[in-house]
């Protein structure tokens, strides 16, 4: 539990300050200014053991008059972070790059199993069930949300 307050603490330490965090793209990149506009709510980690990566689901709520999109993710707790998107063609799943995914104008997005989600890979450090970590999304309006996410079993379907 202890260590989950630390987290949630430097989670919100780097929200305000101006350090470099590390996209998909292994490119340095400036934290961003916390989303006046979006906001994040019921977010949890399906995961799996290392190697294999694992994924994020989260609510994200617009409540602002213009559209914005995820544009990327970042995690002090994992080394590759990216937005996917799972399809379904000719019976079979398959999960591609997603290069931005657009929250309407005082809409939601869900991102959710089976549809848009973000994968975790590279643990940087050794995470049990139960902890949490944080994930920083990314906005299309040079901002970015933060949500606190429970890391649960793989067997898990729903928040």
């Amino acid at each position: 539990m202890k260590r989950s307050a630390i987290l949630v603490a430097l989670g919100l330490l780097l929200s305000s300050s101006a350090v470099v965090a590390h996209s998909h793209g292994h490119q340095p990149e400036q934290v961003r200014a916390l989303s006046t506009q979006v906001h994040a709510d019921r977010c949890w980690v399906r995961m799996l053991p290392e190697p294999t990566p694992s994924a994020a689901y989260v609510e994200l709520e617009n409540q602002g008059e213009q559209s914005v999109a995820v544009v990327g993710a970042s995690s002090l707790s994992y080394g590759h972070v990216m937005l996917h998107q799972t399809s379904e063609s000719d019976g079979m799943a398959r999960m591609s790059h997603a290069s931005e995914i657009e929250i309407p104008a005082g809409g939601n997005l869900s991102l959710k199993p089976g549809a848009y989600h973000v994968m975790l890979g590279q643990a940087k450090e050794d995470l049990a069930l139960g902890e949490r970590i944080i994930l920083s999304l990314h906005l299309s309006d040079n901002t970015q949300v933060q949500a606190e996410c429970e890391l649960r079993p793989a067997k898990t379907q729903a928040y």
